[in-house]
């Protein structure tokens, strides 16, 4: 049952910074499921190409991730390539907030 509780929170705290992000943009798909598509088809294009690439460093790997996901938003969330990237720099750092915010709230229980 904690297993189950914990998945959710973690979809929620993945899923819901994107679902903001691409509402505050005017992309056109932004339901719960095509934002998770949409994380989850970034997240095997992002490990496809890392694994084509070995040995790359943190700043570079953080450079290439963008327009990586990028492209994965602007094909499922109905974007450009311009609104993916600010659409992926934005849910970053609403994912920073959140976990921080999350992080201080089970910090203080």
């Amino acid at each position: 049952m904690e297993f189950l509780i914990l998945l959710i929170i973690v979809v929620a705290l993945l899923v819901l910074p994107l679902k903001i992000a691409a509402g505050m943009l005017g992309a056109r798909n932004t339901g719960v499921f095509s934002c998770l598509f949409a994380l989850l088809l970034a997240v095997i294009i992002q490990h496809f190409v890392g694994a084509l690439i070995p040995g790359v460093s943190a700043e570079l790997g953080l450079l290439l991730t963008i327009p990586l996901a990028a492209i994965a938003y602007m094909l499922v969330l109905g974007t450009g390539f311009l609104k993916g990237i600010l659409i992926a720099i934005i849910q970053g750092l609403l994912t920073i907030a959140l976990t921080l915010l999350l992080g201080g709230f089970l910090a203080a229980i």
